[in-house]
């Protein structure tokens, strides 16, 4: 199913993500727009498929911001809703599950360190730190 959603947000995005973001583009399908694929298992959600890309990529210690894994406030995203074809966060309660299995992957392959520096997470599985705590840390 992500890999669907994965498609239709390139769909409606990829004219201004290419205008307005100078980074690499990527994506967690293969063939869409010409774009590399992450080579990452994204755990049916994007947050859990960037730490998992971070991770592939090398990355030693990984800070999470906005995992708050919630509607807040009536929101299903900090920066509202998506559009009507493109999905809204419908898995939340599902989350923790899928952030539990890709915990077992890291663990299993000596990933990176990670800490939640999120407010209000639901997730129990990473050490929590203020953010400060979190930038501050050896």
């Amino acid at each position: 199913m992500l890999y669907a959603m994965d498609r239709a947000w390139w769909d409606k995005y990829i004219r201004s993500a290419a205008a307005e973001f100078s980074g690499h583009l990527y994506t967690c399908s293969d063939g869409v727009y010409g774009l590399p694929s992450t080579g990452a298992h994204h755990y049916q959600n994007s947050g859990a498929g960037a730490i998992a890309f971070a991770a592939r990529r090398g990355a030693k210690r990984i800070i999470l911001l906005g995992y708050d894994c919630r509607h807040t406030g009536g929101k299903t995203h900090w920066h509202g809703d998506h559009p009507p074809e493109l999905a809204n966060a419908g898995l939340v309660g599902e989350w923790p599950e899928h952030f539990a299995k890709l915990d077992r992957f890291l663990k299993m392959n000596k990933g990176p360190e990670i800490i939640n520096a999120t407010p209000n997470s639901r997730l129990s599985l990473w050490q929590k730190r203020s953010l400060s705590e979190a930038l501050c840390a050896p």
